[in-house]
């Protein structure tokens, strides 16, 4: 099962005014390339937010009450990637965009 998006910076935005995560490194550009990065970056939780959904769409209502998610971001996404998040069968969760791997973890749920 996949998630795929592609990533604007409207939605990177929007994620920001609800988490009040005011980090520059989200909204300029050029702030952001001058650190090495192609650009502005995802926040880390939007990441993990599009791996929950997968969690809801696997197991249904349980999610809601034993979900497990653990995510580990290792990798930038920036406004013009497509960006896919996958689980297995095993419920093993990989993202990538453009071809590298930006999130890790697992989808359960508790015994």
């Amino acid at each position: 099962m996949e998630r795929t998006l592609e990533i604007t910076q409207e939605m990177i935005d929007g994620y920001g005014r609800i988490n009040g995560d005011n980090d520059i490194i989200h909204y300029d550009h050029a702030y952001a390339v001058d650190r090495g990065f192609r650009g502005t970056l995802l926040h880390g939780p939007h990441m993990t937010a599009f791996a929950a959904d997968l969690g809801a769409r696997r197991h249904g209502k349980e999610w809601l009450t034993r979900g497990k998610l653990h995510t580990k971001w290792i990798g930038p996404v920036c406004p013009g990637d497509t960006f896919v998040a996958a689980i297995d069968d095993e419920g093993t969760l990989t993202a990538s965009s453009g071809g590298a791997t930006t999130m890790v973890g697992s989808i359960s749920l508790t015994d």
